[in-house]
């Protein structure tokens, strides 16, 4: 109570000094609201003041908290790391140790791997086109490996592109080298996207992600693809790319495009096709590198213009050929010397890819 006197009597005081400076009512109130004005604005500022530090001690304390968790995490990798190192050596190192845990871990390893199918079934279940990754060999390429001295004169000199028929001595002459020949007798019958398309289930290839349809170089969506099948015809502009690695479907493959009878026998062809389907006004695109050097591209229907580029082993001492297959001819060439291009074709165009050892 004695303090509010105390402030009553200031005010007093303070009013009256007013009076006898020749202030009237009005000016002195409109100080005394002045006065409170800044006096507020002054405690505001100092409350953002306290709100920016508190929100900065939170951001210091929130990245602190992070780094802390980081930090456990980096010791109990790197301490996780270290244990699988010493079992590893001591396993390795130890014989009756190794004996012991291979002749107990036999019995495990079926059904760990079984638990681990079942664990990923309802993934697949959402995601199937991740089953394609089951049949792949390499899952990430070696960008450092380069195949070091290759011998580039057998394309150097004036190379020509031979057509052959009743093909005998290819091993001999054509086979592992920079070769490039057309044999025209390996295919007898004319085999088009619809026949495949017959025998295939297409969309199921597609939600698998094995097949891919572009359309004026945009990739489009499997409903289109199920309009091609029911209409049986193909946009001027379109290009499919099909990679076969799916065993069902490369039974059905190779009836289709059987082995070729001048790949020797005692050779091994890979087991990936590849199909490319493209229409007569299709955009150029590079032809992917196959699972073994030496290539056959089979022109199912129609015909395509390709352009083989040399490697960069052979760039300096090989010049470009062009080449034009037609339905049911045969092209062959080894990539390790050549480089393929589509770059058009004629009518509605069906190239098989393969490769053999």
């Amino acid at each position: 109570m004695t303090e509010k006197l105390c402030l009553r009597e200031r005010i007093e005081e303070i009013w009256r000094a007013g009076e006898e400076l020749g202030l009237t009512c009005t000016d002195i109130d409109n100080v005394f609201t002045s006065v409170f004005r800044e006096e507020r604005e002054k405690e505001a500022i100092r409350a953002n003041s306290q709100n920016l530090k508190d929100n900065n001690g939170g951001k210091k304390r929130g990245l602190w908290k992070v780094g802390s968790y980081l930090k456990m995490a980096t010791k109990f990798i790197v301490c996780f790391a270290l244990l699988c190192t010493v079992i590893f050596l001591v396993i390795s190192l130890h014989n009756p140790t190794r004996k012991f845990v291979t002749r107990n871990i036999q019995d495990m390893i079926y059904p760990v791997m079984t638990m681990l199918r079942y664990i990923a079934l309802p993934l697949l279940a959402k995601y199937p086109y991740l089953t394609q990754w089951y049949s792949e060999e390499c899952l990430v390429a070696n960008t450092f490996f380069d195949q070091l001295n290759i011998n580039c004169t057998s394309c150097s000199e004036n190379l020509q592109l031979v057509k052959v028929s009743d093909l005998s001595n290819f091993t001999d002459v054509y086979y592992n080298n920079g070769q490039v020949l057309i044999v025209t007798d390996a295919v007898l019958h004319e085999t088009s996207w619809m026949d495949l398309a017959e025998k295939i289930d297409i969309n199921q290839e597609a939600e698998l992600g094995a097949l891919k349809v572009f359309f004026s170089k945009s990739e489009v969506n499997a409903n289109y693809l199920q309009q091609i099948v029911k209409r049986e015809a193909i946009s001027s502009d379109i290009h499919i790319e099909w990679k076969i690695n799916k065993l069902e479907t490369l039974h059905i493959v190779r009836q289709i495009f059987p082995r070729l009878y001048f790949i020797p026998s005692e050779t091994e062809v890979a087991l990936y096709r590849f199909l490319f389907t493209d229409g007569p006004d299709s955009h150029s695109y590079h032809l992917p590198l196959t699972e073994f050097a030496n290539v056959v591209l089979v022109q199912g229907e129609g015909s395509s213009s390709l352009t083989l580029f040399p490697s960069h082993h052979c760039e300096n001492t090989c010049n470009s050929i062009s080449v034009t297959l037609e339905a049911t001819q045969v092209l062959f060439f080894n990539w390790i010397y050549w480089r393929p291009v589509r770059v058009g074709g004629r009518h509605i165009s069906t190239l098989a890819m393969s490769s053999f050892y």
